[in-house]
């Protein structure tokens, strides 16, 4: 078994610590360097009227993403940042605070900031792969940011390779920079070909699927590209008759941000009618949309970073710093699968059974695991010592 663990997350845009924005019981921004789009340039919100700042936070994490106005009361943004990649978990409503018309989240005021009443993740949403990265968040009020245009069939050669775009966020300028964000940045890049796509993501993201997915770059020298933060933010074309048009939501960046390597983005084309839906029953009072969409067939490199990170949030550094792994995993049905993994951390010995399995909860398809872990000191796994004085055999299940 290969430690994957973390892979995902560590290229997934949206993981930025400091909050600026008031929270109920969320951290304290402090001062610091811009944070932005790397390779960019300083953006106003006149630029772009309907991007919208998101952060979320309680007592132990919080994190900041980006996002777009799509109706009076509906933010779109990334699945990632409302669905935690690493446990399977939901952010609740009430730890979001949303920033509109203002570039500088700092500057805001409280008629910018908004509440979250309601959140949804895309039903079809793949949390092993990160396929449909999407989500819309429901304000506690309307904002007067005027919605940006999404993209439907109708648009479907504005997806054709070459077709310039514009992303905007406040994302991070470097992967190593975790101060607050500043102010919004923005930067021209290009539609890649899905086979160019395919190619260049190929070392670090085998899961680039056309028909969910698009991939930008910024030609011809790749010095710009998006980065942790500016997750859920939008990448904007042009129609034919210069309406500006959501064509993507920012999902994943390259290692540590190198704008060398493609950015991956959800296609708006593919979820926009199930946020047309719920802009229809938020706005104008019609039926909530209901998709039963299938539990995902799990994978077996994602059922190994599944167990990896369970083992990760039950044990900590007990397994983040092992110095030998051992496993395998099986299939024990579509969804799930059965890994068994042995490890060695500061002389004990570890041992054990993780079966991570795919899971339905608040109408999309997130993911869960059950475990069972032995451990005992090393140096007594000769002879007959298990179980007596000093090499008692300790275990933990979840």
């Amino acid at each position: 078994m290969q430690m994957r663990g973390r892979r995902l997350p560590a290229i997934l845009g949206g993981a930025i610590a400091a909050l600026v924005l008031t929270l109920p019981a969320a951290a304290s921004a402090s001062d610091g360097a811009h944070a932005s789009i790397i390779g960019g340039s300083p953006a106003s919100i006149e630029q772009f009227p309907s991007l919208a700042y998101i952060e979320a936070g309680n007592e132990h994490h919080g994190f900041a993403c980006s996002g777009t106005v799509v109706a009076p009361r509906v933010v779109l943004t990334a699945a990632h940042c409302a669905e935690e990649i690493e446990t399977g978990a939901f952010t609740k409503p009430g730890e979001y605070a949303v920033a509109t018309n203002i570039a500088n989240p700092k500057q805001a005021q409280g008629e910018n900031v908004f509440g979250v009443s309601a959140v949804h993740v895309f039903p079809s949403f793949d949390p092993g792969v990160i396929h449909g990265d999407a989500a819309i968040l429901i304000l506690d009020r309307p904002t007067s940011a005027p919605p940006l245009a999404l993209a439907g069939p109708e648009d479907a050669a504005l997806y054709e390779g070459g077709a310039a775009v514009t992303v905007a966020g406040w994302g991070l300028t470097r992967a190593q920079n975790r101060q607050a964000p500043a102010n919004l940045r923005s930067a021209t890049m290009a539609i890649q070909k899905p086979t160019t796509c395919q190619a260049k993501t190929r070392g670090y993201y085998k899961e680039f699927s056309p028909a969910v997915q698009l991939c930008l770059l910024s030609p011809p020298s790749n010095k710009s590209g998006t980065c942790f933060g500016d997750s859920g933010g939008p990448a904007i074309g042009q129609r034919a008759d210069g309406t500006p048009v959501e064509l993507g939501v920012i999902s994943l960046v390259g290692p540590l941000c190198t704008p060398q390597a493609p950015n991956v983005l959800t296609r708006i084309d593919y979820v926009s009618p199930w946020v047309s839906e719920w802009i229809a029953a938020t706005e104008s009072g019609a039926a909530a949309p209901f998709l039963a969409a299938p539990l995902p067939s799990m994978k077996k490199s994602v059922a190994e970073e599944f167990a990896v990170n369970t083992l990760f949030n039950a044990f900590g550094d007990r397994f983040g710093s092992l110095s030998k792994i051992s496993g395998s995993c099986r299939k024990a049905s579509r969804t799930r699968y059965r890994c068994e993994i042995a490890w060695i951390s500061h002389r004990t010995i570890y041992a054990g059974t993780v079966s991570p399995f795919y899971v339905r909860r608040q109408q999309t398809n997130t993911w869960d695991s059950h475990y069972l872990v032995r451990w005992a000191p090393r140096h007594c796994l000769g002879g007959d010592r298990l179980g007596g004085p000093g090499c008692r055999i300790h275990s933990k299940r979840g």
